[in-house]
């Protein structure tokens, strides 16, 4: 009987120790198929993000513009975007006009278009609208680090270099706008009203007074409300408040209501002075700026130290919208 016991209990503890074993098996076969699962999560994560940083590298790469490796049409897109964005006006005017057609890009020399800037290269007129414009810039120099001067008209807003344009567009997220509008470039084209209209001549009979300066101009800048009204022809400036003037092209003349005409800089805005025959410009000229506020034409009317008087506009109503205004870019 004692035998048999003995024998029953080797027998349970020989299957328990089995039993052990299995459970111990199975649940290392369980840990290293885990593992093994967890591995290529791991890797195929792992894999994923790897073709993401790509993806995002190759993303970036494609939508920034590059200064060292710009064409000729891409330049011109990017300084227009570059001053539409910085400093609006007319070049903002350009650039609408010319995602829904051509950015136009005019060569022209500087007295053509009366800049007076020490560049001695071609003026670049900028239009979307296919008709003369006063979006102009100037370039010296070459590569990343050509110099670019940006003009409203004849005002000099500042020059800074192609680089820094390129800097600035791919900080703003411009550069898919840069080469849609480069891609409908087109360089040295004939601009509508783009005639030398600045160039005057000794000959009396024909018109002194540049086309800009020509029309009726109002003003509400006169302290009261009141409107008032500058005439400008082709030979002759009449003001409502008391200035009247025959413009002659030579500096000599018999007459009292005689006068001439002369070009000037003042404060990086290009003013004609108008002065009686006998006199020097100074005191006592005229000084009338074109100039363009908020999008619009007008006349600028300023002493000889450039300060303004007032601020001319092409109709009443615009007049009395902006009476009294003063613009930041203008000197009181």
């Amino acid at each position: 009987m004692k035998h048999k016991l003995t024998v029953l209990v080797a027998i349970s503890a020989a299957l328990t120790l089995a039993g052990c074993s299995q459970t111990a098996q199975s649940n290392t076969q369980s840990s290293q198929s885990s593992q093994s699962k967890t591995s290529k999560i791991a890797k195929n994560s792992s894999d994923n993000s790897n073709t993401s940083t790509a993806s995002s590298k190759n993303k970036d790469t494609y939508t920034k513009l590059s200064a060292s490796k710009m064409d000729y049409k891409t330049t011109a897109s990017a300084i227009a975007v570059y001053a539409a964005q910085k400093y609006g006006d007319t070049w903002e005017i350009a650039v609408n006009a010319a995602k829904q057609g051509n950015l136009g890009i005019a060569f022209r020399s500087k007295d053509a278009t009366g800049i007076t800037s020490d560049n001695d290269g071609y003026v670049y007129e900028v239009s979307g609208t296919g008709k003369s414009s006063n979006a102009r810039y100037m370039l010296a120099g070459d590569g990343a680090d050509k110099q670019v001067t940006i003009f409203v008209k004849q005002r000099n807003l500042g020059t800074t270099s192609l680089k820094d344009i390129v800097a600035y567009l791919n900080q703003k997220n411009d550069a898919d706008l840069v080469k849609q509008l480069a891609e409908k470039t087109q360089l040295n084209v004939k601009l509508a009203g783009d005639e030398d209209t600045q160039k005057t001549t000794n000959n009396s009979s024909a018109s002194v007074i540049p086309s800009s300066l020509q029309g009726t101009w109002y003003t509400a800048d006169t302290g009261n409300g009141n409107i008032d009204t500058l005439t400008v022809t082709d030979n002759k400036i009449n003001d409502e408040a008391g200035f009247s003037m025959n413009v002659k092209a030579k500096t000599s003349g018999s007459s009292t209501s005689d006068g001439y005409m002369k070009q000037t800089t003042i404060n990086g805005i290009s003013f004609y002075s108008f002065t009686n025959m006998g006199q020097t410009p100074g005191q006592g000229s005229t000084y009338l700026a074109p100039h363009t506020e908020d999008g619009q034409s007008v006349i600028v009317s300023a002493n000889s130290n450039g300060r303004t008087n007032a601020v001319y506009w092409k109709s009443e109503a615009l007049a009395k919208k902006n009476s009294n205004k003063q613009f930041s870019d203008l000197k009181y």
